[in-house]
């Protein structure tokens, strides 16, 4: 049964790394990006940040440690998810879990937006110039992450009654 647990927040601590990589990567993609003309060439030069080398390198990583982890447990041949259940009493669990989780999202959704909104008319009153790209991505990442601890601890906490 702790199998079960284990399983889950190792799943669950692969997403959060996962997320934050990811929204990382994607808002500071390149540390300068500059335009470059010459007569008959244009293009661009771009210096990479380390956040999209992490981003590739633990897609790679990730799926061959779940596997090790996998094999020395006895998690089972369908285990590449925390939503799968085994009886009825993970099946509520699940359940529960992911209702508490859709909650966050959906919550977290409309804070977003409401944050963006306060930013955007703030910047514009405060007349600093805002990024309201890199904003956007790491609020979307923080969502996911906030999403993923709470459908964690909830499946932790009903797995524990």
């Amino acid at each position: 049964m702790v199998f079960q647990m284990k399983r889950t927040i190792t799943a669950c601590v692969g997403n959060l790394i996962l997320f934050t990589l990811s929204g990382l990567a994607f808002a500071f993609p390149a540390s300068e990006l500059t335009r470059m003309e010459a007569p008959h060439f244009v293009g661009l030069e771009v210096n990479i940040t380390i956040f999209p080398i992490l981003f590739i390198a633990y897609l790679i990583a990730y799926p061959i440690i779940y596997y090790v982890f996998a094999k020395k447990l006895p998690w089972g041949k369908r285990t590449y998810s925390e939503l799968l259940y085994s009886d009825e009493r993970e099946k509520v669990i699940v359940a529960e879990s992911t209702k508490v989780a859709y909650k966050a999202l959906i919550t977290g959704l409309f804070s977003a937006i409401a944050i963006l909104f306060g930013i955007r008319y703030l910047s514009l009153l405060a007349d600093v110039m805002i990024n309201m790209y890199v904003v956007s991505i790491l609020l979307l990442a923080a969502l996911l992450n906030v999403a993923m601890i709470s459908y964690c601890v909830k499946w932790c906490l009903e797995y524990r009654k």
